[in-house]
């Protein structure tokens, strides 16, 4: 099996588990999927009104680990409304830079902020890359690494966020929970799933929490 054959519903078994996983999303290095629960007959999101309501945390692997740790089964395409819920078209990860920190001073614009991340080396100058949502969740982390309230955050034009725009949100919602020495090198944003059917996404260093672990 080869890594380029992973798409969004592509059933897999792992060697060590008789239930069957299936890819919700893939970003470069990394899927998120679903288990089936064999005591309801059916994947652990199927119910999309009840996923709506809960937080919800993806499994995650490296796609590496699952080339080489599982075999694939078949397809079941995401419906439009899973579609509409998970979000693949979304990235993984966004705006991760080891030069800055989560800790520094927040700037009083996005403008400043982009201009931080350019001067570090993290931000383009050719052209903006947007994400496009209309809201997302950010879930920012406390001295010792553990997830606090998530912030609800919309982009200014109602449409999709810039970087430099996620950035700044980000670093103000991290600066509203702790400042200081923190258990993080550079910054970040990743993927963690659905907060009341809106993806979320945690806040953490230049590397993401499994990618932290693998190395």
């Amino acid at each position: 099996m080869e890594p380029s054959w992973i798409e969004a519903g592509a059933v897999y078994r792992w060697a060590h588990d008789e239930r069957p996983m299936r890819v919700l999303m893939h970003d470069h290095d990394v899927a998120m999927y679903d288990v089936w629960w064999p005591h309801l007959r059916n994947w652990g999101l199927s119910n999309i009104g009840e996923a709506k309501r809960k937080r919800i945390d993806y499994y995650v692997t490296r796609i590496s680990s699952l080339a080489s740790k599982a075999s694939y089964l078949r397809t079941d395409p995401l419906t439009e409304e899973e579609f509409k819920l998970h979000r693949p078209d979304l990235p993984f990860s966004m705006g991760r830079c080891s030069e800055v920190q989560w800790a520094e001073s927040v700037p009083e614009t996005r403008q400043e902020m982009a201009e931080r991340l350019r001067s570090a080396g993290c931000l383009s100058d050719g052209g903006e890359t947007t994400v496009p949502a209309s809201d997302l969740y950010l879930v920012p982390f406390g001295p010792n690494g553990g997830q606090k309230r998530p912030v609800r955050v919309k982009p200014d034009d109602g449409v999709a966020f810039t970087i430099e725009e996620l950035i700044w949100k980000s670093a103000r919602a991290q600066a509203e929970v702790v400042d200081g020495v923190l258990p993080t090198e550079g910054i970040g944003v990743y993927r963690a799933g659905l907060q009341r059917g809106v993806p979320s996404y945690y806040l953490w260093g230049a590397d993401s929490k499994l990618h932290s672990r693998a190395s």
